[in-house]
């Protein structure tokens, strides 16, 4: 009786350790960056969120968003959520739905708090899959590893649609693996698969790869229970419960996004145009980077590492390791056989190589490597200092969310630190120009932000075009005339550098750029880009007459550090970092500058 008693508790404590941190790490710090969201697919749909609205009588334009780069569910989920809390706080009343005004901070708290509360659901779904795989639940050390997996606090913290979908994708595992393990009927297991990848398609039309899982499952499912005698017989059931799912996935996928058979030209239109910048045919400036990258081998240094912790290189490797003893290959071998044909491939394999691509491939990583942590036989201190290592990464991402936005700090430095009327010259194409003011200072200390105001208006700050700067003449000229007046030089991310040159403020490549990219990389950006390239190197080795005299990031320590470099992020993809934490520079004209007008 005692031991039950006791064994209840511990099991209540358990799970009050992991959702109590769940949460934490998820909604802690929401708030971040407004009222100036850095992440552009996320300000984009709080924009498109602003625009809903129905009269009932145009059922065509009801709650049409205007914008099919996603689907509408997001969206939808969104407007009920702040409805719900504009009622609950009687700012409007039950028949207001539809006809009220949404701001655009409520929109993008919206959008953040769906995906915090997915990113709660999924840790919690992931411990089921664990227990359900090896007999029981993972231990304290192996929570910590899913409590701060980088990615999961990062996209818990975007208003973006990658929460939703890794979400979506492990409870298709969870589902793959109750129907495997015969605890789940046939028709229950398509009909909530084809739930759950309508559900999918209607928030990114790209999730349609989660469809391999099922339908892979569907087909080797005899492998595991007794093989019906007819083996055609077999074969038309399985034809049958895979156009059953298809069917079934397209309805639900149109309940959930209607205007993209309402407004179907508009849909292909919005299609055809992320297709052709995924697939490269169409190069924009924020996909310059991925020009002369080797598919595979960036997302295995540039992308995994970064994005999941050393917990995703151990599950990347396990799962490897697992599938080429084929024999011996088990249940979550085989889901993540499976992961890595249909989501890790396709999406490797393409010219864009974005982060968010493979969000929901680092759950399978993250179960995989976890359970090799569980199941490995070490010496329990190894293992505790090992986790500690592996959860290194993501208490850095979730110190992003802590502090100040890294926009909101420089600002402040700039202000305390630069005289008005200083000339700085910034770039474009940086969502927010710098300085700006921090909404909090307004709060703390209103005659200060007076003065932030004042000085904000007498600092010259020139955002130049440097995207355009060996195209377009003029601009060169303009960039010579702006340098003589100068005072100081922000760089306000990697943006520009690293994709458009091979010189970097901290030296050149390094070995890992070596092996990401083609050989002759570097010879063509400088043939391409000759003068923004002659920018950039005379700038970091200080011949333009600057001096390095503040940098900028997050991180609580000086990552030039030769042995930090590994928990450096800046040379990642850069949707990692300049989404949230940019590295930021800012350059001082030397009072002993003898700069002269001159070609680069």
């Amino acid at each position: 009786m005692w031991h039950k008693i006791k064994s209840n508790y511990k099991n209540i404590g358990y799970w009050l350790f992991v959702i109590g941190f769940l949460i934490i790490t998820r909604c802690i710090g929401l708030d971040w960056g407004l009222p100036y969201p850095l992440h552009p697919d996320e300000r984009n749909m709080a924009v498109a969120l602003q625009q809903l609205s129905c009269d009932f009588k145009n059922l065509k334009e009801c709650f049409h968003p205007h914008f099919f780069a996603y689907g509408q569910l997001p969206l939808y989920l969104g407007y009920i959520l702040v409805f719900i809390f504009k009622l609950i706080f009687k700012e409007i009343n039950l028949f207001d739905f539809g006809q009220f005004t949404i701001s655009f901070e409520e929109a993008i708290l919206a959008l953040r708090l769906i995906s915090a509360f997915m990113s709660v659901w999924t840790g919690i779904l992931i411990i089921k899959i664990i227990k359900i795989v090896t007999g029981k639940k993972p231990s304290f050390s192996s929570v910590l590893l899913l409590i701060f997996s980088p990615f999961a606090i990062q996209y818990g913290h975007f208003g973006t649609t990658e929460a939703m979908l890794i979400f979506l994708y492990v409870y298709l595992i969870y589902l793959g693996i109750l129907f495997i393990k015969n605890k789940l009927a046939v028709i229950n297991f398509i009909l909530k698969s084809g739930f759950i990848l309508g559900f999918s398609l209607a928030i990114k039309i790209s999730s349609a790869t989660f469809i391999f899982l099922p339908v892979f499952l569907i087909i080797v499912r005899n492998n595991f229970v007794k093989k019906h005698r007819f083996l055609f017989f077999n074969f038309l059931i399985k034809l049958f419960d895979i156009f059953f799912l298809i069917f079934v996935s397209i309805i639900f996928f149109v309940i959930f996004s209607p205007h993209n058979l309402i407004n179907w030209n508009d849909f292909l239109s919005a299609i055809q145009y992320e297709s052709d910048v995924g697939l490269g045919r169409y190069v924009v400036f924020y996909t310059k980077q991925f020009d002369h990258t080797i598919p595979v081998v960036f997302q295995l240094i540039k992308v995994i590492p970064y994005a999941t912790g050393g917990i995703g290189i151990i599950g990347f490797i396990a799962l490897i390791i697992n599938i080429i003893q084929i024999r011996k290959i088990g249940l979550i071998s085989l889901i993540g056989l499976i992961s890595l044909i249909g989501l890790f491939l396709p999406n490797a394999l393409i010219f864009t190589k974005w982060t968010r691509f493979l969000a929901p491939f680092y759950t399978v990583l993250l179960i995989s490597g976890i359970i090799f942590l569980e199941r490995i036989k070490i010496i329990k201190v190894i293992k505790i200092i090992t986790v500690i290592f592996l959860i290194i990464p993501g208490i850095f991402y979730f110190s992003i969310y802590l502090q100040p936005d890294i926009r909101f700090q420089v600002s402040d430095w700039i202000y305390e630190n630069i005289s008005e009327n200083s000339y700085i010259l910034s770039e474009t194409a940086n969502v927010v120009d710098l300085p700006i003011i921090s909404p909090k200072s307004k709060i703390q200390n209103q005659k200060s932000n007076r003065i932030n105001k004042e000085k904000i208006t007498n600092y010259q700050v020139i955002s130049f075009d440097f995207y355009n700067l060996d195209t377009n003449p003029s601009l060169h000229e303009e960039l010579i005339q702006h340098l003589e007046k100068a005072d100081y030089i922000i760089v306000p991310s990697r943006r520009i550098f690293a994709n458009y040159t091979c010189y970097w403020p901290d030296g050149n490549e390094n070995i890992f750029d070596k092996i990401v990219y083609e050989k002759d990389r570097c010879d063509n950006l400088k043939k391409e880009f000759p003068i923004l390239n002659e920018y950039y190197k005379k700038l970091f080795n200080k011949e333009l007459g600057f001096k390095l005299v503040k940098k900028f990031s997050v991180f609580p320590f000086n990552l030039d550090n030769k042995f930090l470099e590994f928990f450096n992020d800046e040379r990642a993809e850069e949707t990692l970092t300049v989404f949230d934490h940019p590295t930021v520079r800012i350059y001082k004209k030397s009072q002993n500058s003898k700069f002269k007008s001159q070609k680069f």
